[in-house]
């Protein structure tokens, strides 16, 4: 199982770009925790997800 936002889904063989795009992110505008490793979302890295990984994914605010 693949840890997402918490929850635990069977998400293993599928890169997490994917798996936001399945989900309706905009890459644009998160930012992405992989086993505490940070990316924007345009940048996460293009690797398969696997048993045990740890996704949070955050979306990005402007403030003022």
């Amino acid at each position: 199982m693949v840890w997402l936002n918490g929850e635990p889904k069977p998400l293993e063989g599928k890169t997490l770009k994917e798996v936001l795009e399945e989900l309706g992110v905009e890459l644009k505008g998160v930012a992405v925790l992989l086993n505490e490793e940070a990316f924007l979302g345009l940048e996460v890295p293009d690797r398969p997800l696997r048993d045990g990984d740890v996704v949070e994914v955050v979306a990005l605010m402007q403030g003022g």
